[in-house]
């Protein structure tokens, strides 16, 4: 019972660290295979179906910062579902640096999984994702990435 009352006490609070690459389309170039990303997002659980992130990615192949705010949302929430199964949407918009910052902008939607490694360690977890991205301002792309990652919560995060 402690447990619980304290598990609720904590701030509902997640960092994620995770990797990305996958393959894009552009009107000049055709079919392309694009860049490898690495990301870091802080989220903030709101409810036990919302969160809101912000994300710092970087593109690994050449200098392109994104700066992004987006939310996921979980279809439902339950002990059961949090042992095997936490399936997730997600949107972002994210102002990203190619020439400069604001220079283009990405528009993310995605779906995605978010589990744990052992039920004993609960603020250690993973995550897996499928985004479709549309890049628009100087250029104009169309990406499909797949990002796994490691996540970080306290107690109370979708819980």
């Amino acid at each position: 019972m402690l447990a619980s009352a304290r598990a609720s006490a904590d701030p509902p609070l997640a960092a994620q660290l995770g990797g990305a690459t996958g393959i894009g389309y552009a009107s000049l170039a055709g079919a392309y295979r694009d860049d490898n990303f690495v990301a870091v997002r802080a989220s903030v659980g709101i409810g036990p179906y919302v969160a809101a992130d912000l994300r710092l990615g970087e593109d690994l192949d050449r200098v392109e910062p994104a700066l992004g705010l987006g939310a996921r949302l979980r279809p439902w929430q339950g002990e059961c579902w949090l042992a095997r199964f936490s399936p997730y949407v997600r949107g972002e918009v994210a102002v990203v640096g190619a020439s400069h910052l604001g220079s283009n902008y990405d528009l993310t939607l995605g779906a995605g999984h978010w589990g744990h490694f052992t039920p004993r360690v609960r603020w250690l977890g993973w995550y897996a994702e499928v985004d479709a991205i549309a890049r628009v301002g100087e250029v104009q792309t169309w990406s499909a990435h797949v990002e796994l990652g490691v996540t970080f919560a306290t107690g109370s995060f979708w819980r």
